[in-house]
């Protein structure tokens, strides 16, 4: 568990920063972004890190959905795009 730790706080500092960056958002690159978060947590192992990867996912969720909440058009039209990959990132 010590081992992990550490390489679990890296992955997720690293997720955060790259998901609060101020670059330009398009339903795609949202889309991708949810997409690599979910890979990560169906490719986590059992426990902590695959914990650690859904509360990543879950906070951009959140993040997202606060900042569009005013926005469906834009809003379905990321869920249109999450669909395009969801498969992929959950091994299917």
């Amino acid at each position: 568990m010590k081992n992990k730790l550490p390489k679990l706080t890296v992955i997720v500092l690293s997720i955060v920063f790259i998901a609060c960056s101020s670059k330009k958002e398009t339903a795609a690159s949202i889309a991708q972004e949810w997409c690599n978060l979910n890979e990560k947590v169906y490719k986590a192992s059992d426990g902590a890190e695959k914990d650690a990867a859904k509360m990543v996912r879950k906070k951009f969720e959140n993040s997202i959905e606060e900042k569009y909440k005013d926005n469906k058009e834009f809003m379905d039209e990321v869920g249109k795009e999450v669909e395009k990959c969801e498969d992929a990132s959950e091994g299917r």
